[in-house]
């Protein structure tokens, strides 16, 4: 009987040592994405490096300059030593301040990439079609230079900058966010990540720990709507205008006192909804329901404020243009909505995974890992996440990209 027992411990043991050696390769393995195609919709602007981004950008300003194009530019140093800049380019109506169309990218920092393709896709097939008497283009690309360079979703403090467009920080309660402290020590581990299979194991226990502990809803509500108390906590949203929100500010504020009657603004974003859909993610402050705005634009893959799957976020960056727009009282008209990109799925099995490869970043990022197997699982992860590399992906955004601008901008730009 001794023998057995011993027998059985030592398979036991072996077959442990055997998961914990190989394990962690089967993960990376399986997370790893593919290889990029050789040829796609535009293959070739779908960029890895803030640099390259920067420099196609400025690439396509030499371009209209050269075309004799009418076009101011500006490029608002965040860190010129470490060459981050925000660049914001206007081409200004030829004859009526009519409309304006105002594009924003990269917000969340990571989410810069798909940004700067659907900018080209904008270039290359939407504006052409604009009446450029009366219609102007205002881009803010890059507004979180860091975060793209680093390819992090969080600005140089850690803050997420989608959560961080508070009108008056004075009245704003820091605390709004009841059921992040609840579940802080599981969204935010305050330790290194070790092997790959025992992290994997540990989180899904923690996970499990925590549902029946605060509930499924704690943990979603925590998650979604932004907090202010833990700088180092996912969806931090800072305790004060971060230098890229107050130029952001400031550009909305002259928009909606430029002169022109009509404003239609997109901001661009990727990770949330299902996988190969790109949704038109409407303001809390847009009064269409979900069926108008399907109708007016055209569009299925809408939501709105009566939407089933919609929430609420503090310090959105079009909630903040649409306040804005109340509290200089202008009568300039404004459109001010998001696209967002659907990358992992929008299912609840989806909807953890996102949380997860989520938080492995941010600990990833405050205690960095002495495995590089994890450090490569968590940057693939992170990756797929924002900006998958995946053909059928990549094709499937840039045509619903065209296709939603053109219906947005067919139904909200005014004509003479």
């Amino acid at each position: 009987m001794k023998k057995k027992i011993v027998v059985i411990l030592a398979v036991v043991v072996g077959f442990l040592i055997l998961a914990t050696l190989v394990g962690p390769s089967l993960i990376l393995k399986a997370d790893r994405q593919e290889q990029k195609a050789d040829s796609y919709a535009y293959s070739d602007v779908f960029f890895d490096e803030y640099a390259e981004v920067r420099a196609h950008l400025l690439e396509t300003v030499e371009n209209f300059q050269k075309e004799g194009t009418p076009i101011q530019f500006y490029s608002y140093p965040m860190d010129e030593e470490e060459g981050l800049y925000i660049d914001t380019i206007y081409l200004p109506s030829k004859e009526k301040q009519t409309n304006l169309v105002v594009i924003t990218t990269g917000v969340h920092g990571i989410e810069g990439y798909i940004g700067s393709v659907m900018l080209d896709v904008f270039w290359q097939e939407q504006y052409p079609q604009l009446d450029k008497d009366n219609t102007g283009v205002l881009v803010v690309a890059n507004i979180n230079p860091y975060g793209m360079k680093n390819h992090r979703r969080y600005n140089e403090n850690n803050v997420d900058l989608n959560r961080n467009f508070i009108m008056d920080w004075n009245d704003f309660d820091m605390s709004v966010n009841q059921d992040y402290p609840k579940v802080e020590s599981f969204l935010g581990p305050q330790k290194k990540m070790g092997n790959a299979l025992w992290h994997e194991a540990g989180f899904y226990a923690a996970l499990a720990k925590n549902v029946i502990s605060e509930g499924a809803d704690a943990i979603s509500n925590a998650l979604l709507g932004g907090q202010y108390e833990y700088p180092q906590g996912v969806y931090y949203g800072g305790n004060g205008d971060q230098e890229s929100t107050l130029y952001v500010k400031e550009v909305f504020e002259k928009t909606l006192q430029g002169g022109y009657e009509n404003i239609v603004h997109i901001d661009i974003h990727s990770g949330y909804g299902p996988r190969y859909n790109m949704v038109i993610f409407n303001s809390v402050y847009e009064t269409m329901s979900e069926a108008e705005t399907v109708a007016l634009f055209g569009y299925e893959n809408v939501i709105s404020f009566d939407s089933e799957d919609f929430y609420a976020t503090t310090g959105d960056t079009t909630d903040f243009y649409y306040r804005l727009k109340e509290k200089t009282g202008t009568d300039t008209e404004l459109f001010s909505t998001c696209f967002e990109f659907g990358t992992i799925g929008d299912s609840f099995m989806d909807s953890i995974i996102s949380m997860k490869y989520t938080i492995e970043e941010n600990q990833e990022h405050w205690y960095p890992t002495t495995n590089k197997i994890m450090k490569e699982i968590v940057k693939e992860r992170y990756q797929e996440l924002f900006y998958p590399t995946e053909k059928e992906w990549r094709e499937k955004t840039v045509a619903d990209f065209s296709a939603a601008c053109e219906g947005v901008l067919e139904a909200k730009l005014k004509k003479d």
